[in-house]
């Protein structure tokens, strides 16, 4: 062998090994933890529920839009310093669901991100981030959250086609709750598939089962099915049957379902009282167009719109004494949320409503909103705007999914426009 010719092989010796010490540097970061977070297996989100961190950041700073930035290992990097401010961004990553939970006497929100399937949880009083679990299914466009928490049924397109799937997914053993000693877990989700076809579905008032609509495949006969999924007894029954399939469930409890049609301007629409034991159904109120409803937390009281030329109308009907108040808002209801004693509600209500088909042009996504919030007594009608979003950020919200925390001291909602979830702080709004 030559001077030059091992001259040769030393060289591409050298070189090998400086790229990989430069490799495992890049990977490594270095060495070294960035302040604030702890470390993370780089591998583990290669597992479906992996072994997740137990405490990914305490965010100090100032979360207003885009202040909670995400780095590829989950960490979040608090860029600004300063006072929470009363409107936060959750994540900057789009979600499926969103679900407020108390525990000791502490407000958290749990998340589920629609491209990576990952389950997180805030912490509201420090924006303190963990993540309850790791992928469990990508693009998912839906999810429930019940059974205290400890469930998730996402819905999903089964493999690029137009077949829904819906999966109850059985966290409780898998995930970390936050202030526990444990710092990782290894075991693995279980859970089970719901008939194939699931077109809507209800989460019950006690959150321990749900009710969801099915219907045939054939042309000819386009029956629909109404069935309860038991979450602790893990069955399902089917109570409802009917030939009609336009049905949409939007309340449930062990004794009853309201069942609306679905809304259009141009339509008139019904909603009915479906008894769980019967089977018998009854009609509670109908012949409104563009009908929406939202029933307040004991299914007595509903707040409805109702489709005008080019705008919309609120009211609220009580089931009790039969009688509709006016309220002198227009949003529909899909914007609001009661408060437990059915006497408040809170309401995304646009600044301007320009004239359109509603609702039909805002679910087709031709239409937007930007709104600001609104507490409604609904016996008075007085109402009075608590959030004006123009003075936190120049984003423009079109909110729904609005939800309230267990203590009602904060409101949870998510942007239409990109499916972030934020929240506002109730703890100085009065009550009227």
């Amino acid at each position: 062998m030559t001077k030059k010719q091992l001259y040769i092989i030393v060289g591409i010796f050298a070189i090998v090994a400086i790229g990989f010490l430069v490799a495992v540097f890049l990977i490594t970061g270095g060495g070294k933890t960035p302040a604030g977070t702890t470390s993370t297996n780089p591998f583990v989100n290669f597992s479906p529920f992996g072994k997740p961190s137990a405490n990914i950041t305490t965010n100090t700073g100032e979360n207003t839009a885009g202040t909670n930035t995400p780095t590829g290992n989950g960490e979040i990097i608090p860029i600004q310093t300063g006072s929470l401010s009363l409107l936060r961004q959750i994540t900057p990553n789009p979600v499926a669901g969103i679900f407020p939970i108390n525990r000791i006497g502490k407000s958290y929100i749990d998340f589920i991100e629609k491209e990576t399937g990952n389950i997180f949880e805030t912490r509201i009083a420090d924006m303190q981030m963990n993540r309850l679990s790791n992928s469990i299914m990508p693009r998912i466009f839906e999810a429930y959250f019940a059974n205290g928490g400890n469930s998730i049924v996402v819905r999903y397109l089964k493999n690029n086609s137009d077949v829904i799937s819906s999966f109850d997914l059985d966290i409780s053993k898998s995930k970390i709750v936050p202030g526990s000693s444990a710092t990782s877990t290894s075991a693995m989700p279980s859970g089970r598939f719901l008939p194939a076809g699931v077109m809507d579905m209800k989460i019950s008032s006690d959150m321990n089962s749900a009710f969801f609509m099915t219907r045939n495949a054939g042309f000819k006969d386009r029956n629909s099915f109404g069935s309860v999924f038991d979450f602790n007894k893990n069955t399902v029954s089917e109570v409802f049957q009917s030939a009609f399939s336009e049905w949409l469930p939007v309340y449930f409890n062990s004794a009853e379902v309201l069942l609306q049609t679905k809304a259009s301007q141009k339509v008139p629409g019904f909603l009915y009282s479906l008894n769980i034991k019967t089977g018998v159904l009854q009609k509670v109120m109908g012949d409104i167009n563009g009908l929406t409803t939202l029933p307040s937390p004991d299914g007595q009281k509903i707040l409805y719109s109702e489709s005008t030329k080019g705008g919309m109308t609120l009211h609220v009907y009580n089931r009790a004494n039969e009688t509709t108040t006016d309220l002198p808002k227009q949003t529909l209801p899909e914007k609001c949320v009661w408060t437990k004693d059915g006497l408040f509600i809170y309401c995304a209500i646009s600044n301007t409503i320009t004239s359109s088909e509603y609702p039909d042009t805002w679910y087709q996504g031709i239409t937007s909103f930007s709104d600001n919030i609104w507490k409604i007594n609904t016996q008075t009608g007085i109402s009075a705007i608590i959030l004006t979003t123009s003075s936190f950020t120049p984003q423009s919200m079109d909110m729904t999914h609005l939800t309230l925390s267990p203590l009602e001291d904060y409101l949870f909602f998510i942007n239409k426009k990109d499916s972030t979830p934020w929240l506002y702080d109730l703890r100085s709004v009065g009550l009227q």
